[in-house]
């Protein structure tokens, strides 16, 4: 049997995919698959990315399928469900919620498993955090523009800040579905850390430095992460967050993946995110946001 999963998005969304399907994998104890497709196309309204775990220590199979955009019809989730028909496609049907049945489903031994979704909780894939740790590492040696960095994090009471704004400011459908937190967010979220210690140094990871130069306070508590454009950057900083003692993150996949590797689902050390992941305020986040995460 294979688990194939198709990954689509940004580092932080490639995770999660990864993350799920690596946990489901082992139970299952199934070979598992990485389908590049998606990344092949262009899609109106979504920002082209790169497939970025190859940068990290991951130890599978990348491979180009046939992409699939849709869910199954009606009548092929049942028949895949009696008969040994390949793929047997498993579709996410509820954005941000954990979907048990995932954890529950059973194939025939010689069908194969396609997870066509986001996968965006950490109660998929909690039990193997420290596997996790190990693989979501820098293949490469840590770039050299990162390493003075690194070594003030780990020697400092270090919070790091992500502030991405880009794609969430200026394309519309990414400002529609989430939207840039708002200064206020990080106002509050440093004087929260700070109120906890005062000795705390900030380490601010953005898309956008030039407006947190000028807009965030406490400028002389802070040290600006600046942009690598060389494409294994957004795995070398992650790396970067991953070992900071508190969590400042975005409503951004990749921070929140920065502060779970530093804590998992306990954050002894402190993480704060945002009441409201997306622009809807009816969601209810708790299959997102571990309950020991302070919201604001």
């Amino acid at each position: 049997m294979n688990i194939i999963a198709q990954l689509q998005g940004g580092l932080g969304n490639q995770l999660f995919q990864y993350a799920t399907a690596r946990a489901l994998a082992n139970r299952l104890e199934a070979n598992l698959e990485l389908d590049t497709a998606w990344f092949e196309a262009s899609y109106i309204g979504v920002t082209k990315r790169d497939v970025q775990l190859s940068d990290l220590k991951i130890d599978t199979c990348f491979r180009c399928h046939t992409p699939l955009r849709q869910r199954p019809k009606t009548i092929q989730r049942i028949a895949q469900q009696l008969l040994p028909l390949n793929l047997y496609v498993y579709n996410e049907n509820r954005p941000y919620h954990f979907d048990e049945g995932l954890r529950k489903l059973r194939t025939y031994q010689n069908q194969d498993l396609y997870l066509l979704g986001y996968w965006q909780s950490y109660k998929y894939f909690s039990e193997i955090h420290e596997q996790l740790i190990r693989e979501i590492h820098p293949r490469m040696s840590l770039n050299g523009v990162y390493q003075p960095f690194l070594d003030q994090i780990k020697k400092s009471l270090s919070a790091m800040v992500h502030i991405r704004r880009g794609d969430y400011i200026h394309l519309a459908a990414a400002s529609k579905v989430h939207g840039f937190l708002g200064l206020d967010y990080y106002i509050n979220g440093m004087a929260i850390l700070l109120a906890k210690n005062p000795e705390v140094e900030f380490f601010v990871f953005s898309d956008d430095i030039k407006w947190a130069q000028e807009n965030l306070p406490l400028q002389e508590k802070i040290t600006y992460i600046q942009v690598n454009p060389d494409m294994t950057s957004a795995p070398q900083e992650l790396f970067l967050m991953s070992q900071c003692k508190y969590h400042l993150i975005a409503n951004s996949s990749l921070s929140w993946w920065g502060a779970w590797l530093a804590h998992g689902n306990n954050a002894q050390g402190r993480v704060i995110c945002p009441i409201h992941w997306t622009n809807d305020h009816c969601m209810n986040w708790n299959d997102l946001l571990p309950q020991s995460w302070e919201r604001i």
